[in-house]
């Protein structure tokens, strides 16, 4: 009986959904910004951002709002990539805010937690490739620089390196070589992806070799910028060769020297 209760409820609220009055985008923002339950704001903040309104100017600064002060990290998320896909100027000083929550007061800016900083350094390295305003640009590789530095969490780490490689110039190729130091083999590979794409050159994760290298070439470190070297163009077609790809990186890399 309890379990055909539990069906009846299911269907009634499937039911209720099924006929229930379609809102407006805008409709959604109200509830996004009002709703107690935080699933219910976290599916009218998915509903606001992936409508095609998404872009308007109202729609920007609730998922601004909803991005520097939501309680609810998935909530928070989801108006994060939102302003991502918008590639609105104001989507970069946001999330330079929320990475940089220290600089401001609590009222403006809800510190974040691991899930919503990975989000917002993502977000940062996607707009950093051509929607970030030139003035904003030195602050946000400072960040990104920092991030790759310092964060704890692996995937904020991973997504900074990204970033960085859209930022032609030295201190940036000095942060990517010393990440090549990280535990965590996901971001050094990253790091030398992001080098690789910089510089043109690569030295397959050798961080010893990386700073010969940045001594050696000091006053001309983008003399083959432009041409990714041969070895870190992708050498699979499929998901299985890339993860046996990937399986032989990592072996490499724990073993330097070793022979197959």
């Amino acid at each position: 009986m309890a379990c055909a209760g539990c069906s009846d409820q299911k269907i009634d609220a499937v039911v209720k959904k099924l006929f229930e009055p379609r809102r407006s985008p805008q409709q959604y923002m109200i509830v996004a910004v009002s709703e107690s339950d935080p699933d219910a704001r976290r599916e009218a903040v998915a509903q606001v951002a992936n409508s095609k309104d998404f872009t308007h100017d109202w729609a920007v600064k609730g998922l601004v709002a909803i991005a520097l002060l939501e309680s609810d990290p998935q909530t928070r998320c989801v108006a994060i990539r939102g302003l991502t896909r918008a590639r609105d100027p104001r989507a970069a000083e946001t999330l330079l805010k929320i990475l940089n929550f220290r600089d401001y007061d609590p009222g403006e800016v809800r510190p974040p937690d691991d899930l919503v900083r990975g989000d917002a350094t993502a977000g940062l390295a996607s707009l950093s490739d051509g929607a970030v305003a030139d003035e904003l640009r030195p602050k946000v590789r400072e960040t990104l620089l920092g991030r790759v530095r310092s964060d704890t969490d692996r995937h904020v780490r991973i997504a900074a390196a990204r970033g960085l490689a859209h930022y032609r110039d030295a201190d940036s190729v000095q942060g990517l070589i010393a990440g090549l130091r990280d535990d965590d083999f996901a971001v050094v590979h990253r790091c030398e992806q992001s080098l690789a794409e910089l510089t043109g050159v690569t030295h397959d994760c050798d961080v010893y070799a990386w700073e010969q290298w940045f001594e050696a070439n000091r006053e001309d470190l983008f003399a083959r910028a432009g041409t990714l070297p041969e070895s870190r163009r992708p050498a699979y077609t499929n998901h299985m060769e890339q993860a046996w790809h990937d399986t032989r990186e990592f072996l490499e890399w724990l073993f330097p020297g070793k022979k197959e």
